[in-house]
Parts: structure tokens; C-alpha cells; sequence
């Protein structure tokens, strides 16, 4: 796994920031940049989701070649290895979702999280799917150029009936898994949740299996099974991230910032910081100014 690039967006440093609600792009955007060819790679805290309008390729999802043509809807959940070879001005479009705002939009479905989470690679055969499709995509690509007034909220309503569309063009039955993954999957989701929750309260790993009824040891088990991370290291990112919006959407001090996500001394969040993405909080946000 050391030599498989983690991206945030293709071609981007890892240690770059992702800080929307979400990002869309056509293929042709980033494609004719590399040659229409994507090299396998992943990106561990985001969901893609691809919709090849014309054209095609070939895609390769965790070793197994994939023939790609009209009308494809391909879905792939973190830390999923792929690459593209895509033909020249295939039309379509991507969606990069960071999983922490994917689970808040279906946290009252787990089902349909724990579905939406597994790699496919579908033909859309409906027409009226089709035109669906192109609507939402269309429209999601318009509301995040534009950001109007409420877009966030609009994004979010388009972004759930776009995965719902996307859900119904696989049986259920074909992301079961056995009991016991399923298991794993919901109480990943659970502990997700209540990290996008209590992250500012800066709590252990032991606190918080305490509140998911299981021991600190099953509950990394879990993380590193599922994505690869301790569960430690799930808390340092959400921290991270936030502190990241802060320091670029507002104008608060480093202090402020710090006391913000829970820390009692803004050194240990300045050397957190630092540890992190090796750059002071004052130098990152530099860069934004």
C-alpha cells in the first residue's frame, strides 16, 4: 500500500485541504490534464461517484478491469484502489463527497450508507433515470459554481436524491455482506457520527467505546479492518479539518481557534498542527490570504 498514491483530488498533494461540502467537476476537467489516464490510487476520507454520459474506457477497481461505455455510473467508497484510462472527451461528470458530510446526510439510513459504501460499477439502462441523472449532476455542478444564498442546504437536498437515484441502480441484496461485516459497518458509522458530534470535546478513544458499548481494542479492530486507520487517528483528522476551516473561513486567532476544538493550551494545538501537515496555523493560513 506505500507505493498507491492517497489523493485528495487526483493529481493534488495528500496534505491539501478539502474543505466544501462537497466537489464536482466534469471528466473532461481534469482528464485532458493527464492524458485522459488516472494511475491507481485512493483517497481514504472521500466518496466518488462517476456518471459517463458518452464515451467510456477502462477502469481498474481493487485489481479487477472494468469496460466502461454510455451511460455508467461508477461509485467508489474510501480507500478503494482505481485508476481510469478513459477515451479522449468522454463526457460526464465526478462527485467527491468527504465521508464525514455522506454519513451526516444519511444518518438516519444506515442501510442505505452501508450500501451506498460498496464499490459498483453499473449500466443505467431507464431513460427517465437517465435524464434524472443529468439533471442532478447538472444542477449540483450550477448550485456549487454559483453559491447562492442557502446553497449549502441546496446541496445537500440534491446531493440525497442523487444517491438515492444511485442506490436504486443496485439490488439491495448485492452489498450484503455477511452478519458480522454488517456489524462492523454500522458501528464504524456510529462511532463516525459521534465524532462529527463531540470532536471538540477532545475525548479518548476509551470514552468513546464506552459510548458504543464495545473495549477500545475492538473498537481500533474495526478502524483499521474497515479503513485502514486507527481510531485515534479518525479523531486527530476531524480535528484537523475543522481546524483547517477555521484558520481559512474566519477570523479568528490561533488561541481562539484552539480553545474552539477543545484544547487547553494553544501551544499543544500549534504543535498538533505542525505534527500534522508541517506548517505553523499562522504559515497555513498565510497561504489562503
Amino acid at each position: 500500500m506505500k507505493n498507491i498514491p492517497n489523493y485528495i483530488l487526483y493529481g493534488d498533494d495528500e496534505s491539501e485541504l478539502f474543505t466544501d461540502y462537497l466537489h464536482i467537476e466534469s471528466i473532461r476537467a481534469r482528464s485532458q490534464h493527464h492524458g485522459w489516464k488516472f494511475r491507481p490510487h485512493q483517497h481514504h476520507n472521500l466518496y466518488q461517484f462517476f456518471y459517463i454520459i458518452k464515451g467510456g474506457g477502462r477502469a481498474l477497481i481493487e485489481g479487477r478491469e472494468k469496460t466502461l461505455a454510455d451511460n455508467i455510473v461508477i461509485g467508489i467508497p474510501p480507500m478503494t484502489i482505481h485508476g481510469f484510462n478513459f477515451q479522449p472527451d468522454t463526457k460526464g461528470w465526478v462527485l467527491t463527497i468527504p465521508d464525514v458530510y455522506l454519513q451526516n446526510i444519511l444518518k438516519d439510513n444506515l442501510l442505505l450508507l452501508e450500501h451506498i459504501s460498496q464499490q459498483m460499477v453499473s449500466h443505467c439502462e431507464n431513460v427517465s433515470l437517465q435524464k434524472d441523472l443529468q439533471y442532478l449532476f447538472t444542477s449540483i455542478s450550477t448550485e456549487h459554481a454559483e453559491m447562492k444564498s442557502a446553497y449549502g442546504l441546496t446541496l445537500r437536498c440534491l446531493a440525497t436524491v442523487l444517491i438515492t437515484k444511485i442506490s436504486r441502480l443496485r439490488p439491495h441484496k448485492e452489498s450484503q455482506s455477511s452478519e458480522a461485516t454488517s456489524q462492523k459497518q454500522i458501528l464504524l458509522r456510529k462511532f463516525q457520527n459521534l465524532i462529527n458530534i463531540k470532536f471538540r470535546e477532545r475525548l479518548s478513544v476509551a470514552e468513546y467505546a464506552c459510548e458504543l458499548n464495545i473495549t477500545p481494542t475492538h473498537l481500533n479492530r474495526i478502524c483499521r479492518a474497515i479503513l485502514d486507520m486507527s481510531a485515534s487517528e479518525l479523531l486527530y483528522e476531524r480535528s484537523l479539518l475543522e481546524a483547517k476551516r477555521l484558520l481559512i473561513y474566519t477570523s479568528m486567532t490561533v488561541a481562539e481557534i484552539s480553545y474552539e476544538l477543545g484544547y487547553c493550551d494553544p501551544a499543544h494545538f500549534s504543535k498538533f498542527f505542525h505534527n500534522k501537515i508541517n506548517q505553523k496555523p499562522s504559515d497555513f493560513r498565510k497561504g489562503f490570504t
